[in-house]
């Protein structure tokens, strides 16, 4: 006699947290910004995105993968300025 087994569907897998695909809401709280800003971060080429077309000729969605962000991060808080002395715009230096 054969017996089925229940074959689980592919989209009630969790994907391990390197392989997915997030969205700008996503972007905003992992690097603390607001959604408008990690939107335009991805479009404007600042961070590593992926484009998909949208449904039917509609809107092109945005997403960028958690690993390419952590890289990223990486390498820009590496790169980050030195905060200790902050210089004001419209400061004169004067030596005497």
């Amino acid at each position: 006699m054969n017996t089925l087994q229940k074959v689980p569907h592919q989209a009630n897998r969790e994907l391990p947290v390197e392989d997915r695909l997030l969205r700008a809401s996503e972007v905003q709280r992992e690097l603390g910004i607001s959604r408008a800003t990690a939107y335009r971060m991805m479009t404007d080429g600042t961070l590593p995105a992926y484009r998909f077309s949208g449904r039917r000729g509609g809107r092109t969605m945005v997403r960028v993968s958690y690993k390419d962000l952590r890289e990223w991060r990486e390498a820009h808080k590496a790169a980050a300025p030195n905060l200790e002395r902050p210089v004001l715009a419209n400061t004169v230096v004067r030596r005497w």
